[in-house]
């Protein structure tokens, strides 16, 4: 238990989704009474297989639904808003980038003024994105000041939406909110296979060809985070609420990973194995690269990255083998 958690209201959007299933289970194990508003509850949730649901309180809804969001905070009293909810498939928001905006974007502003127009809650943290950079050409590791850039998907707008808007209200209208921004986080409970590491890890459970699509040659390099990793990042930012509000935060572990280097160390902590992996895309004369530069969350927030790179893949591949036949 901790005492800044314990007994403490919490609503978390998106609570039946990946991160959100693992932040409600931190959140559990800091003593906080959760509340989860989804619009759906897979039955291979990991809320559901880990057999949180049982401990959570499920709301079903849609975030863009004012009433509901107001009836339900004031209702239970929430204290503190985690809101995950999104629509996070890239390639699904180039397909139908109007409902990603109207999820994305005009979900958060509803969220905000729910949130704005009830006594009783008092904090909201964002789940942002590092999509919010848009296509940098940078090398380097990417600060918080970075301006947002045009994109090659619609989802990368649609959070640099949801991100100002955030961060506006704070500014505004005295609101303790700020924003979270993750590249790419991985863990048990992934059922989003077009990502790299669930991919890999359902390839090799099925004895499927080694293959990773054209999407890319193998040579981008990217920043992995562990979703336990996550879910802490999310309540260092609540906990500290009174002295950050209005402001961003870049997190990850700062060391991006080659994708055929990744694929190879999944590999190995599947079985010990050497695979080689199948990148069809054109190849690349420059190999691209983005990661952020987590130095501010290190300094104002004391939070760093606990989970290496393979302790975590080890421990998500042990996962999916348990829990396969729900997926």
């Amino acid at each position: 238990m901790n005492p800044f958690w314990s007994g403490r209201p919490c609503l978390v959007t998106g609570g039946a989704g990946f991160g959100g299933s693992h932040l409600c289970e931190h959140l559990l194990n800091l003593g906080a009474l959760v509340y989860v508003l989804d619009r759906w509850l897979p039955t291979n949730s990991y809320l559901v297989l880990t057999d949180m649901i049982s401990k959570v309180n499920y709301i079903q809804g849609d975030i863009r639904d004012m009433d509901l969001l107001r009836l339900t905070l004031e209702r239970f009293e929430i204290n503190t808003v985690f809101h995950l909810a999104a629509q996070p498939i890239v390639p699904i928001s180039n397909i139908l980038p109007q409902e990603t905006f109207s999820i994305n974007a005009q979900g958060t502003y509803t969220i905000l003024e729910a949130v704005r127009t009830v006594s009783c809650t008092e904090r909201l943290v964002f789940a942002s994105s590092g999509a919010y950079y848009g296509a940098t050409s940078t090398d380097n590791a990417i600060l918080e000041n970075h301006p947002p850039l045009p994109a090659t998907n619609i989802y990368a707008p649609s959070k640099v939406a949801g991100d100002v808007a955030v961060r506006t209200y704070a500014h505004v209208y005295g609101m303790k909110t700020a924003a979270c921004r993750f590249m790419n986080t991985y863990g048990p409970g992934d059922s989003n296979f077009s990502r790299i590491i669930p991919r890999a890890i359902k390839n090799m459970i099925t004895a499927a060809p080694y293959d990773f699509g054209s999407r890319d040659d193998g040579s981008s390099r990217i920043d992995c985070l562990y979703i336990g990793d996550m879910s802490h990042a999310y309540t260092s930012v609540a906990e500290n609420l009174e002295t950050i509000a209005g402001e961003a935060f870049n997190f990850g572990t700062g060391v991006p990973t080659a994708l055929k280097e990744l694929t190879n160390k999944a590999s190995q902590a599947y079985d010990g194995k050497k695979r080689t992996p199948i990148f069809s895309g054109p190849i690349k004369s420059v190999p691209s690269i983005k990661y952020l530069d987590i130095s501010k969350s290190r300094q104002k927030l004391d939070w760093y990255p606990k989970t290496a790179l393979t302790e975590g893949l080890e421990k998500t591949i042990h996962w999916y083998q348990k829990h396969w036949d729900n997926f």
